[in-house]
């Protein structure tokens, strides 16, 4: 019998996605089956209306398991974007004790096991869930970026933490969503961070870079420098306002500007583009016209670096600005757009480009690539959580036998 695959699902405002597939023996992704779905009853990340959003993802795992030519197990992982998320910094220590119980000392693994134990207790308002910690560098004696204390001789240790949050009715409604389906939530992850999981490799990580993962109704991003996250959050705009933009703009349907969009649409101004035009046909009650392509490209343009602008100032505001070596990435179905790697690149001053997955076989473009980017980093991110508890629950029984002086079972 066939080992379970693991399956993630991301319910987005424009479209649901599911990726089965399972980490092959040398640590890399193999994919088994997608499946895709137009995404109804979600507007900017919420649902809004629960019958409409449970159909499109039932829809989206029928496929992936049409192409896996597999049933999905009992659960499966969530990449949950957009919930208003959030990350804060924190930091918590220990006192380090001799054998006497006086201050000053070796630091022990049961020191550090400690620290990190007391530093992960981050209180949160009620109206918010904690979807990370994720452990930053340690300070000894006040001195930081220290990365494994153990065997210095300290008065006191301590850890930061950065805790990726977000609005907690956003991530149990999506929770309540799959129970209808029904299959159970194993986990919700930050999407952002997932689609960091699926293209920036580890000497990316160490460099630093941000990853903006360009949804339909929101935009995620994360940024690493020094192989850790250092920030993360996720804005209310997405290709869904490029698309009413172009509505309002040139006053036509919405299918004819997202159309345009995809077909005539460039996130740069051009001014050789200047005297080109095309024509609009009428349409559902709209009048036929004729549209300058700078025009379009303008209504693009406003709307695109406002949203690179909006990360690019909380990059900034963090003193973050300096560390994007390996500059930006773009991820999501936003990341097609004709463009955007260049606009990107003149915001934030840095290199840009589009994700590429990397240790993944079974997506067959770059682009789609990046557009399943979130449930590619989804499964990853699932088996890196398998892998470890086992390991978890090892390291406690070593800790309850040194603390009762015998041995766990």
């Amino acid at each position: 019998m066939s080992a379970p695959l693991i399956t993630a699902l991301e319910i987005g405002t424009t479209t649901v996605k599911v990726l089965m597939g399972e980490l092959r023996e040398d640590g890399g992704l193999m994919v088994a089956g997608l499946g895709e779905s137009e995404s109804r009853g979600v507007h900017k990340g919420e649902i809004i209306d629960f019958e409409l959003a449970l159909n499109a993802v039932r829809r989206a795992l029928e496929e992936a398991e049409a192409t896996a030519h597999r049933a999905i197990g009992e659960s499966i992982y969530l990449a949950a974007s957009g919930g208003r998320a959030e990350s804060r910094l924190h930091q918590a220590g220990i006192p380090i004790l001799n054998e006497y119980e006086e201050t000053g000392g070796e630091i022990t693994a049961d020191d550090i096991d400690h620290a990190l134990e007391v530093a992960r207790k981050v209180p949160l308002a009620d109206d918010r869930i904690r979807l990370h910690t994720l452990q930053q560098t340690f300070e000894v004696d006040g001195r930081g970026g220290i990365v494994n204390p153990e065997g210095m001789l300290a008065q006191d240790l301590k850890v930061g933490m950065l805790l990726i949050h977000g609005r907690r009715s956003t991530v149990e409604n999506l929770k309540k969503l799959l129970q209808a389906v029904p299959v159970t939530c194993a986990d919700a992850a930050f999407a952002g961070f997932c689609s960091a999981l699926a293209v920036l490799t580890p000497e990316q990580k160490r460099a630093g870079a941000v990853v903006i993962d360009l949804g339909g109704g929101t935009t995620d991003f994360v940024v690493y420098n020094g192989g850790i996250v250092k920030l993360a959050g996720s804005i209310a705009v997405g290709g869904s306002h490029v698309t009413e933009d172009i509505c309002s703009g040139l006053n036509i349907n919405r299918r004819q500007a997202e159309a345009l969009k995809k077909e005539s649409g460039n996130a740069v101004i051009n001014a050789m583009a200047g005297e080109q035009s095309f024509s609009v046909p009428a349409e559902g009650g709209f009048s036929g016209r004729v549209v300058r392509s700078v025009t379009l490209h303008t209504i693009i343009n406003a709307r695109m670096k406002e949203t690179f602008r909006l990360i690019a100032d909380q990059i900034e505001d963090n003193g973050l600005s300096g560390v994007l070596n390996a500059g930006v990435v773009l991820t999501g179905g936003g990341s097609a757009l004709d463009g955007a790697v260049d606009l990107a690149q003149q915001v934030f001053n840095a290199p840009a480009q589009i994700g590429k997955i990397y240790d993944c076989v079974g997506v067959s473009t770059k682009k789609e690539g990046a557009r399943f980017a979130a449930v590619i980093g989804a499964v990853r991110y699932a088996a890196d959580q398998q892998s470890a508890a086992p390991k978890e629950a090892s390291r406690l029984r070593q800790w309850f036998s040194k603390l009762w002086g015998g041995h766990a079972s």
